[in-house]
């Protein structure tokens, strides 16, 4: 057979494969139904604040404060916000601060912290533009505000070496928390992501596994842990009895040294880890029991809420895409203080998405836009509660 002949009947079979595709709209995906303990509202369709993504919220002074983000298509088809939004229930927001100094941002993470000087919001990396100007960067610069208004600068953006000892990497899609070591509150920053100066695109992203600390967001000390994978976009949380920092998902790039690297930079890569110092890492996993596909999310946030572990929505970290895939990136997972891993459930009341922003305030848990599985950026409001 010759080439041409291939070709036409290549031609003929695709419309074959085509027509026997039976194809559903996003508009008419049914989700499973959500059976699990939470009670989920929806406070407010649309908040004061843009839709976006990537944004950073906690809550502080009884009231939930919001930061930043990313809502592409709005000015010249890129704008980083660098706003600072406040609520005392979630549906009245305030606009606080239009333009905040630090210029806008995604992937950026904000912390209550004390510093020695009582509890304040401390804002940390991230990739910013200036709208002003178009410069845009990774950054590793530290603000900090007790109102949301005045901000002071407490580090700089820097480029130091990969070999520093006392700065780290400008990076975003970080962890960042906030833990008691040994007596002593740290602020934690943890791995993360990068886009390398004057490389070519294809290997200039670099991904993290170092883990940094700091007890006053200025003077950082590097530690000597061990391997728990290179990840960005992973979901971390601390459990405030104990000080155990968890960590899991995320994604990652190639490995290009090792073999057998794409998947997984470690066996038990996509398991949960955890750390009481920063330095030892474990990873704890029910592999006869339950459900590994739980891991595969990225983007996602873990929170400690009612003395239990919860995994929340994220996306898929393979090249597939969460939309109309498997269930198990946007269904809830949890470990209780006994230390069972469970699935809550394989429903879900909200629509999926990633990269949205959480905060627990009254014992509430609140769910704040994101990247939504079927309107893309939001401003969407929710609360979860176990009654």
């Amino acid at each position: 057979m010759n080439f041409k002949n291939k070709w036409f009947l290549a031609l003929i079979t695709i419309p074959f494969l085509l027509s026997s595709c039976e194809f559903q709209s996003y508009e008419n995906y049914g989700f499973p139904e959500y059976d699990g303990v939470f009670e989920w509202t929806l406070l407010v369709k649309n908040a004061e604040w843009s839709n976006r993504y990537g944004h950073a919220a906690v809550a502080y002074e009884n009231k939930i404060w919001l930061f930043g983000g990313y809502n592409p298509g709005v000015i010249q088809g890129d704008t980083y916000c660098e706003d600072v939004w406040s609520s005392s229930d979630g549906i009245s927001w305030e606009l606080v601060l239009e333009k905040a100094p630090w210029l806008g941002r995604r992937g950026h993470r904000v912390s209550v912290f004390n510093d020695g000087g009582g509890e304040a919001m401390f804002l940390i990396g991230g990739f910013t533009v200036n709208e002003e100007t178009g410069y845009r960067e990774y950054a590793n610069d530290v603000w900090k505000t007790t109102n949301g208004k005045d901000w002071e600068q407490i580090k700089p953006r820097t480029y130091p070496g990969f070999d520093s000892t006392d700065d780290w990497f400008p990076r975003f899609n970080h962890v960042q928390v906030v833990a008691n070591h040994g007596g002593t509150d740290y602020i934690y920053v943890i791995g993360g992501a990068s886009m390398l100066e004057d490389h070519a695109a294809q290997y200039a992203m670099k991904y993290f596994n170092d883990v940094w600390r700091s007890t006053d967001g200025r003077v950082w000390e590097k530690l000597d842990n061990n391997d728990f994978g290179i990840r960005s976009e992973a979901g971390a949380t601390v459990d405030p009895s104990t000080g155990r920092i968890y960590m899991q998902g995320g994604i990652h790039g190639v490995i290009f040294e090792e073999t057998d690297s794409v998947n997984h930079p470690l066996d038990d890569w996509h398991w949960l880890w955890s750390s009481t110092d920063g330095v030892n890492w474990v990873s704890e996993n029910d592999t006869a029991v339950f459900d590994q596909g739980m891991f595969s999310r990225s983007d996602h946030h873990l929170i400690y809420y009612q003395n239990s572990l919860w995994g929340l929505s994220g996306k898929t970290n393979s090249n597939v895409h969460y939309h109309l895939t498997k269930d198990d990136q946007y269904s809830i997972w949890s470990r209780s203080s006994n230390g069972m891993l469970e699935v809550d459930s394989y429903g879900i009341d909200i629509d999926p998405r990633h990269a949205y922003a959480t905060a627990i305030l009254n014992n509430k848990i609140f769910i704040m836009g994101g990247f939504t599985g079927s309107h893309g950026q939001s401003n969407d409001v929710w609360t979860g509660e176990i009654k």
